[in-house]
């Protein structure tokens, strides 16, 4: 343990990554992991969608006479309890698989980072320098995105009320609290010693500039976490 303290110790000054860096890889993270959904909803999306979405054509047609759905009871209806939307959120849900297993896999590989990560020359690791487990990793990545469910709201209320993006953000004392939080919960490594994030806190883990020996994601781990 005392190791452990005297190596945190010892790259706390210089090793422990900035935003600038985090979010660069984040960036490249994004666009891999992007270019692969693409890939599947053009393969896999129009062998298994298409013929339903085609059904579904012909059906609404049939049943209403139109080709076009609009915002009316009827047609919000028949869209919901048609096979078509099962097989949509089946397929959104499968989309979202592709990046949680993206990064829960290779944030707790050998490489202790993903492709972004590691082109970034960075790593994630616990507090005491040792790998994430696939459970820790899966955690992280799911309070790394929960931003964007606020997003989600704030651009849904704004929709809904017909208001600007400053009076949606301010126009309830819960999305005032909200917008607070958001804020909090991204920079709050601008005051951290290690510069974590708030779900790096949660999480215990930090990111670190290091490249890990391993060739490839899946080769062995070593015992030793930081040489």
């Amino acid at each position: 343990m005392n190791t452990h303290k005297e190596k945190i110790h010892e790259i706390s000054e210089n090793n422990f990554v900035g935003s600038t860096k985090r979010s660069i890889a984040s960036a490249i993270d994004t666009v891999i992991v992007l270019i692969v959904r693409i890939l599947f909803i053009e393969i896999i999306g129009k062998i298994w969608i298409e013929p339903i979405l085609l059904k579904f054509n012909a059906e609404f047609k049939e049943k209403f006479g139109t080709e076009t759905p609009k915002r009316t009871p009827e047609h919000i209806e028949f869209m919901y309890q048609h096979e078509l939307f099962y097989h949509i959120f089946a397929l959104f849900v499968i989309i979202v698989l592709i990046g949680t297993l993206y990064h829960s896999a290779l944030n707790s590989s050998s490489w202790r980072a993903t492709i972004g990560k590691r082109l970034m020359g960075i790593a994630i690791v616990k507090n005491n320098l040792m790998p994430l487990s696939f459970k820790r990793a899966l955690l992280h990545y799911f309070l790394s995105i929960l931003p964007f469910f606020y997003i989600f709201y704030i651009i849904s209320y704004q929709m809904k009320n017909d208001v600007e993006i400053y009076q949606a953000i301010t126009g309830s004392y819960e999305n005032i609290v909200f917008g607070i939080i958001f804020m909090l919960w991204l920079q709050i490594h601008l005051f951290t010693k290690n510069k974590t994030t708030a779900y790096d806190l949660i999480c215990n883990t930090i990111f670190i500039n290091k490249i890990f020996d391993a060739k490839m994601p899946w080769s062995k781990i070593k015992k030793n976490s930081i040489n």
